[in-house]
This record gives structure tokens, C-alpha cells and sequence, in this order.
């Protein structure tokens, strides 16, 4: 299928006799010596984050192999982007692919105008552009990303590594306890190699594949016994669902889609979809090494099945040169923003229908597929509207909109207790979620997308585009919708032969 991956590896006895351990503790395995890296951060200035980023074709090393990648600044895991509420993102893109490319700044609530957050304009080969992004004060703090958004190929750029993270700092204040705590960032990756290190023609994992942490195969994850880490996972991967488990151990969610979840939940694995992000409080149990597993997961009959594979070994012991962990604080939930959507004025209420055909294996939002020169929907400034999302197809959808959160009302009939806005959410099999959205905030007014986020169905057609508008002013006049260069991605896709390149 492909090389071996290469791991240089210890045994658990001989890492543990360093620890002051013994085996008898731990499950038996193999744990890797190189630890979890974060990816090289940027940090705002006094309001302000200057960060020129590079689309390049990258050899990449994952594990023991090398594949022919495409990454930010020859970075597969991505630059991490660190801002406040308030500050302003100056994002310089300069392309060097042989193809066309573009940025799209997951789950901010910012303009899609302009040089804004405008996910139909392309970046031609050879060409630069630059994104003026400003987070406004009072935006909720969180784990958001960023990635290519190009319309046909989104599923090869952003498998080949297009895509890393970006923090508005202010999460921990809403949740108290977590101030002392160490922080990571994982970012969830996945890329599928043929035997000559490009992307499979059809990149599946039957095809096998490589899913990494942080851009890394297996590494070590630090952490003394009875010490409280926050876990701040973001699914960056084109189509993966991860079913996390750390074995031996219980984790407390925290957050979801950047924002504190009202009313933390204690579970044994936890579903991170296609361009969710969750936050987790781990606490360590007894000095040993424990597998952080990423288990079977199947998305339905006509979907994929993806395999097991251990993503990081979590090493419990004791660091003389640290003060001992304290206890876990009382979990507060701080967060004045999180409030339900009222409800006493609903002014639409929209069928979106997901559906796909074996035959053609084109995908659909109510049965159309999307073009880039039609507004499927415009809804005035100052709007409140009730979607119910349906699933017509034999296979879990995941959706998502822009610059808009919303609200979970129910799932399959069943209301759901609030427990914070979301700006994705997974569609059962032959199922529906309903969701509320107040299309209020005049920074959103301008035209943006809602679509699958499995970028497979996105690319053959589950995208629409949605445009809000000042009622003052009504909408775009017609033919003014399609950027001028929005029609450029049809001509620069990836042949199905040339891996990411």
C-alpha cells in the first residue's frame, strides 16, 4: 500500500523506569519519545497581527514517510494565529501553486466583503491577496480556524495541509478553572498517500491513511499524575470523523465551536466532526503511559469507514522540576454572550434539504447543486429564522454556515436543552436539526455560503450561497454577485494524478 511509518520507539518499561514507574500500572504499548509539538504561533501587537502566508507545494514528513503536501509557510499542521477580541488580522496570501486558492476564517462572525472573509474570491497562480480581517470587541473568544475554500478542490488543498488554527484569546476568563491550566492546541489532520507520496486519486481511507496530530504521527503528550490539561481539539481534516478515547480515563467537554458550553458533560470518548472543535479538561491518572485512540467510525452505509489508529501516547509522570498539580476548580461557566435566541418573532422558516445521487455522485442542497452566479437565499438585515437542516441520504452531512452561530432547537424531533451557539452540526441518516439564527449584526451584511463540511460532498455540489442585506438598500442588484474572480477556480483544479500539487 505504502512505506511503513517509522516510529523511533522505547519500550514502556524502559520510559517508565525513567518516570520512577512501573510497567504493572500501564497498559502494555509502545510510547514515542518525541513529544507533541505546537505549531509556530503569531501573536497580535497592540491590536494588531501582521502574518504573510505562503501556499506552496511541501514535502512533508509524517512519521517515516515523505508525501508531496501543500502547507502555510512549509508548516502541514499550519501557523497558529493568536488575536484578542477587538484586534485587526492583516493576512498577506501569496501563491505559489500551480492552481488557484483562497482563505476562508472558520467560524467568525466578520464581513464577507471587501478584503474581508470573501470565500468566492480566488487567488490565482502567482498571485497575492490581502485579507483585512477586524474581530470586533465584543466577538466570543475561542478556537476558530483558517483554510482554503476553493470550490471544486477544496477536499485536495485542504487534505494536503491548507489550513491551521486561530485563537481569540478570552476563553479561559468565561471558564475559570482553566486559567492555571496547560494548554494545547491539536490540530486533526488526515492525508492519504499513493506509494509515491501524492494524494490517492480518490483519497479515501480504504485507500489508507496517515492521521497526525499537530502534524505528527504518535507523539508524546506530557502530564503529571492528578494533573488538569485543557485539550483544544480542531478537526482540520477534508472529510474524518475522529471518536476519541483515552484509555483508562473520562474527560470533561467543555466547549464547542470556540465557545464554553453551559453545562460541562463527562464522557468516555467524545465525536469531533469535519471542522467542529471541542475543548477538553483531562486529568491524568496514575504514573503510566495511555493510548489517545482515535476509534472506528463509520458515517453510514453510502459513507466511509475510518479505522483505529492510535494518535498520541499520554505520559503520566511525576516532574520534579514543577510544583504539584492542584485540584480542579469549581467549573463556572462565565460567558454573558451565550444566551438562547429569542424566539417571540420568528420571520422565515427555511427547508434546507441535503441529498446526493449514487449514479452521478453529485451531492445537493435542495436539489441543486451549486453555482457561484445564484443567491439560493436573502434574508434582511435584522432577520431571526428557524432552519430545519434534513437528511435525505444514506450518509452523516455536516452543517455549517458562515459568519452566522446559531442555535440547536432540536434533532430528529427531540428538543435539545441550550447549551451555547454552534456554527457546525452533523445531520443524522434520514434525519433533520432544527437551528435559529439571528441575522442581526450589520458586520455580516454582504454574501456568504452554507454547505456540507465534508468537503467531498461540498466540491460535487452540497454548497449554496445565502446573501443578507440592509433592507434600506435592498439586495445586490443581479449580476453582481460573482466575484470577478470566483469563476477562475473552475480552471485550475487539481488533476486527479498530481497528488496536492
Amino acid at each position: 500500500m505504502f512505506c511503513k511509518i517509522l516510529v523511533y520507539a522505547v519500550s514502556v518499561a524502559w520510559f517508565l523506569s525513567l518516570a520512577g514507574a512501573t510497567p504493572a500500572t500501564v497498559t502494555q504499548t509502545i510510547i514515542a519519545p518525541i513529544p507533541m509539538v505546537t505549531p509556530i504561533e503569531y501573536r497580535s501587537v497592540d491590536g494588531q497581527l501582521f502574518v504573510t502566508m505562503e501556499a506552496r507545494a511541501t514535502p512533508v514528513a509524517l512519521g517515516g514517510i515523505v508525501v508531496n503536501g501543500v502547507t502555510y509557510n512549509g508548516v502541514y499542521a499550519g501557523p497558529v494565529l493568536r488575536l484578542m477580541p477587538g484586534d485587526t488580522l492583516h493576512f498577506h496570501l501569496v501563491n505559489h501553486l500551480l492552481q488557484a486558492t483562497n482563505v476562508h476564517f472558520h467560524g467568525l462572525s466578520v464581513s464577507p466583503q471587501g478584503h474581508g472573509d470573501d470565500s468566492m474570491h480566488m487567488v490565482a497562480a502567482g498571485d497575492s491577496w490581502d485579507y483585512i480581517i477586524p474581530i470586533p470587541k465584543d466577538h466570543p473568544p475561542g478556537v476558530y480556524w483558517y483554510h482554503t475554500h476553493g470550490h471544486d478542490f477544496a477536499e485536495r488543498q485542504l487534505m494536503g495541509g491548507l489550513s491551521g488554527t486561530l485563537v481569540i484569546d478570552g476563553f479561559q476568563e468565561q471558564v475559570p478553572a482553566t486559567k492555571l491550566l496547560t494548554e494545547h492546541l491539536m490540530a486533526l489532520k488526515e492525508f492519504s498517500p499513493n506509494k509515491n507520496g501524492d494524494l490517492n486519486i480518490v483519497p479515501k481511507p480504504v485507500n489508507g491513511s496517515i492521521k497526525t496530530l499537530n502534524g505528527q504521527v504518535t507523539p508524546r503528550i506530557d502530564i503529571q499524575p492528578g494533573e488538569t490539561q485543557l485539550w483544544r481539539f480542531s478537526d482540520q481534516t477534508a472529510n474524518t470523523y475522529f471518536r476519541l478515547r483515552l484509555e483508562g480515563h473520562q474527560m470533561i467537554v467543555i466547549g464547542r465551536d470556540a465557545r464554553p458550553i453551559l453545562h460541562p458533560e463527562t464522557v468516555s470518548e467524545v465525536l469531533i466532526g469535519p471542522s467542529e472543535r471541542t475543548d477538553l479538561l483531562v486529568t491524568a491518572r496514575a504514573a503510566g503511559a495511555y493510548r489517545l485512540i482515535a476509534e472506528p467510525v463509520s458515517t453510514g452505509p453510502v459513507g466511509d469507514m475510518f479505522p483505529a489508529q492510535d494518535l498520541a501516547i499520554v505520559a503520566s509522570a511525576r516532574d520534579m522540576s514543577r510544583p504539584a498539580p492542584l485540584p480542579l476548580g469549581a467549573l463556572i461557566i462565565n460567558a454573558p454572550g451565550q444566551k438562547p435566541i429569542p424566539g417571540d418573532r420568528i420571520d422565515a422558516h427555511r427547508l434546507v434539504s441535503l441529498s446526493e445521487d449514487p449514479v452521478t455522485g453529485l451531492f445537493f442542497i435542495n436539489h441543486a447543486v451549486f453555482d457561484p452566479a445564484r443567491i439560493d437565499i436573502s434574508v434582511p438585515l435584522g432577520s431571526i429564522e428557524d432552519w430545519t437542516i434534513r437528511n435525505s441520504s444514506e450518509e452523516l452531512h455536516v452543517f455549517h454556515i458562515h459568519q452566522v452561530p446559531f442555535q440547536v432547537l432540536s434533532i430528529n424531533g427531540k428538543p435539545q436543552p441550550f447549551q451555547g451557539l454552534r456554527d457546525t452540526i452533523d445531520v443524522p441518516i434520514h434525519g433533520d436539526v432544527v437551528i435559529r439564527m439571528a441575522f442581526t449584526d450589520p458586520t455580516i451584511v454582504g454574501r456568504f455560503m452554507y454547505h456540507c463540511h465534508i468537503l467531498e460532498h461540498e466540491d460535487k455540489g452540497m454548497m449554496s450561497q445565502i446573501e443578507v442585506y440592509d433592507p434600506k438598500t435592498g439586495p445586490m442588484p443581479e449580476g453582481m454577485h460573482m466575484s470577478s474572480d470566483a469563476g477562475k477556480s473552475r480552471s485550475h483544479g487539481i488533476p486527479a494524478n498530481s497528488g496536492a500539487r
